[in-house]
């Protein structure tokens, strides 16, 4: 049996297609209708609410093989901290408490929003030491931090579970990501752009390092994640923090005349103000260092990422019309 929480949601509803006719435990708070959709490819799982999942788990914590913790409030400006305590913090420790006693592998989500603006680097590399003085002013990304240095500590004291994993995701897009609206990844926000007046709108940079477009992003589909996620948890690798990114990352001008062209419509680049709640935060520039995860990556080196956008452009369009 697997566990996936966040299972009606992006990433983790990504993962569950690709267990279907396994024996699954979909966790999530199914807030939006739109999400039976992605729900509808797996069939067969077991379908429970967060807040009623404790019963199950109790009932089933002998037949669970893997749990991967994928749900979150994973908004970038969230601003209600009790609500990103609850979601991001307290049931990632209930969960983690839960395989540690039960003996259960678990991979979990975190987020390269974990390396704040970047002054510091993208290495997973970084020890507990380094990673308490990265500097994070959003509340997303403090939640995801506060939980892995969380890990980190529990794992010294002996209080774990026997494989262990967080996975750094950096900039993420792929289809079922339509509940998201504003906080989808920039696939589905420029591809609405070009359907509806023919324009990619760029924010504008407020960095003196970085021209109008040339912020850049490590920019990497949610199939690629999932074939990482496969992939590591069938290796033998330390237990531990990974980045999941390409490590080669592209310009905001390139990743859009990407999507241009997989899309098969020539558009107009357009730059905007960015919003007053985003600047505090942005990040104009990712890179995923992957010298400690490297091993897992070339597991993966052969996927094709112009095929994918390809195939995830017109999975996208196809939701669109629905």
């Amino acid at each position: 049996m697997i566990v996936i929480t966040g299972g009606a949601g992006f990433i983790g509803s990504t993962l569950a297609k690709k267990f279907d006719g396994k024996d699954l435990i979909l966790i999530d708070k199914f807030s939006d209708a739109i999400q039976r959709k992605y729900i509808n490819q797996v069939s067969g799982a077991r379908l429970v609410r967060l807040q009623e999942c404790k019963q199950i788990l109790n009932t089933y914590k002998n037949e669970i093989s893997c749990f991967y913790h994928l749900g979150a409030n994973s908004s970038t400006d969230q601003k209600i901290f009790s609500e990103t305590v609850e979601l991001n913090i307290h049931w990632s420790q209930y969960f983690w408490d839960f395989c540690s006693n039960h003996k259960i592998p678990f991979i979990y989500a975190s987020s390269a929003a974990t390396y704040g603006d970047g002054s510091k680097g993208f290495s997973d590399r970084m020890n507990l030491e380094e990673l308490e003085k990265i500097k994070i002013s959003s509340l997303y990304g403090w939640s995801k931090m506060y939980f892995d240095i969380f890990a980190l500590k529990q794992n010294e004291i002996g209080k774990s579970p026997p494989i262990w994993y967080g996975l750094k995701f950096f900039n993420v897009y792929g289809v079922n990501e339509i509940h998201k609206e504003n906080q989808s990844s920039v696939v589905h926000t420029f591809l609405k752009q070009l359907n509806s007046d023919g324009k990619i709108k760029l924010f504008k940079s407020y960095n003196k390092n970085y021209s109008d477009g040339h912020q850049q992003r490590d920019f990497v589909s949610v199939n690629y994640c999932i074939r990482f996620i496969e992939s590591i948890i069938s290796s033998k690798i330390s237990n531990g923090l990974y980045n999941v990114g390409t490590g080669k990352p592209k310009t905001f001008i390139e990743f859009a005349k990407d999507i241009m062209k997989a899309s098969k419509k020539d558009g107009i680049i357009k730059y905007i103000n960015m919003p007053k709640n985003l600047k505090n935060h942005y990040q104009y520039f990712t890179k995923s260092e992957n010298l400690k995860s490297r091993e897992i990556h070339k597991k993966i080196n052969n996927f094709n990422f112009e095929e994918d956008l390809n195939f995830i452009v017109k999975k996208i369009y196809n939701q669109f019309s629905e």
